[in-house]
């Protein structure tokens, strides 16, 4: 899914529309208006089990991911104006995660969940979404489409409020004479985004509702009835411990709490602390607290809560070696409810490399000089003086040079092109005050002729110049 995601215009129908099928899922897949076939699964592992929905304890159906429903459509619905509405909950909202497919898996288009928008994903590489209206709640979707020319005009409700719509070219009618459920498509581009999660309940309409039809059964229990508005309610929870991370200079602390933002029209506040747990032999008073964070978070999106350490928190850290610490959470809702989580651990500072950082000088098995400059997580450059007898049948000797790479327990490897033409792999060790490796050139030289020089071994060390940090 690399479309452009584009925000269109939408509309409605005034279209009549007549209820063909009805699921309500009490333990049967079989619906409840006569003449309609019964729902068939999509792969094992559906199950019905018992869940709250909007406040009442219910039988659903479960799906597991990979898995869900089909339901024949041939002789039930006109192919290209029909309505489809559900009552349905994922347990993942991140990344595109399907909702509907109407090409009987042939095809990446289809009604999206994307990170909590609801997506319209046409042809033509094309998408358009919502805006964020799903969390991990039960939420009513209503999709109807109609003809438009050639095309399908699609439009989508989210707990009877029209959220998006667009005009399809193709894949929206239902001429496979296949409705399918949760399930991406198994064939053609860009296939297994989807989540496992719950059906309430199922609607199959034949014609397109009009915005009065949406507006009745969106509030009739006895249909599939939108969810009633809850008080906006922040969630604070913890994920897991709390555990240290550099980035760059910096030192992060990951909180191990999680805090979730309500769908509604504003964002929240966010507030992250780390406070030092310690006798006051070993820390101050003054600087118990190790850091805070605000950031301002979208509404119905979540975060992990990272705390940067200020100078003071890093160096009271980096003394001590390790702390325990309480890490807090709080977010706020304007006009609604917050919440806060706090979750204690130990953290451990950062332990220097088993080598030092600076210049290492020295020479490659060729008697030729080579400088390695080394930081406290990475090569920073390469320089080195090459020989070899090329297929012009002369002796060259060239100097190059180039940006290196990170190491990774003492160890590094890494390839480049060259400006002077063919490429360079160097490989090697770093412990203590030494580093040695091998050489790989390959390729032809700017001056037109190959000059392979395989394994020139090189040793160096440190000359004592230390760089600066980055």
């Amino acid at each position: 899914m690399l479309a452009t995601l584009l925000v269109l215009g939408v509309a409605g129908s005034a279209s009549a529309a007549t209820l063909k099928g009805s699921y309500q899922l009490q333990g049967s897949l079989a619906s409840a208006v006569g003449g309609a076939p019964a729902l068939t699964a999509l792969g094992p592992g559906n199950r019905f089990v018992r869940e709250t929905v909007d406040g009442v304890n219910r039988q659903v159906l479960r799906f597991p991911k990979g898995g869900g429903l089909a339901l024949s459509t041939s002789g039930l619905v006109d192919p290209r104006s029909y309505s489809v509405v559900l009552l349905f909950r994922l347990d993942e909202l991140r990344g595109f995660r399907r909702i509907l497919d109407f090409s009987d898996s042939t095809a990446d288009n289809g009604f999206y969940d994307y990170s909590g928008n609801a997506v319209i994903y046409g042809s033509d590489g094309g998408a358009t979404r919502s805006g964020i209206v799903f969390d991990e709640s039960y939420a009513q979707a209503i999709l109807t489409s109609a003809p438009a020319g050639d095309s399908q005009r699609v439009v989508a409700y989210v707990n009877g409020t029209e959220v998006v719509a667009a005009t399809a070219p193709k894949d929206f009618d239902l001429g496979p004479g296949t409705l399918r459920l949760f399930q991406d498509n198994v064939k053609g581009p860009a296939g297994g985004e989807e989540s496992a999660g719950a059906l309430a309940c199922l609607l199959v309409y034949d014609g397109v509702l009009s915005a009065e039809e949406i507006g009745q059964l969106t509030g009739d229990p006895t249909l599939c009835p939108a969810p009633r508005p809850t008080p906006r309610r922040a969630k604070a929870f913890a994920t897991g411990r709390p555990e240290l991370r550099e980035r760059g200079k910096a030192l992060l602390v990951d909180t191990g709490l999680t805090v979730r933002c309500p769908i509604g029209p504003t964002p929240c506040r966010v507030r992250g602390r780390v406070d030092a747990v310690e006798s006051a032999r070993r820390i101050p008073e003054a600087i118990r607290n190790l850091g805070t964070s605000r950031l301002s978070l979208q509404a119905g999106a979540s975060t992990r809560v990272m705390v940067r350490l200020s100078g003071a928190g890093a160096r009271a850290l980096r003394g001590a070696g390790s702390l325990r610490v309480s890490a807090s959470a709080t977010i706020e809702v304007p006009g609604g409810q917050g919440a806060s989580a706090r979750r204690r651990g130990r953290i451990a500072a950062p332990k220097p490399p088993p080598f030092r950082t600076g210049l290492y000088t020295g020479t490659t098995s060729q008697e030729l000089p080579i400088f390695v400059s080394v930081g406290p997580r990475a090569i920073r450059s390469v320089l080195f003086r090459w020989r070899a007898r090329c297929a012009d049948g002369k002796l060259h000797t060239n100097t190059v040079s180039f940006r290196g790479d990170s190491i990774r327990k003492g160890r590094f490897a890494f390839r480049r092109t060259l400006e002077t033409g063919g490429s360079v792999r160097v490989a090697g060790r770093i412990r203590g005050a030494f580093a040695w490796g091998t050489l790989i050139r390959r390729g032809a030289s700017a001056f037109g002729t190959k000059c392979p020089a395989a394994e020139i071994h090189w040793r160096v060390r440190v000359t004592g110049i230390e760089g600066e940090e980055r």
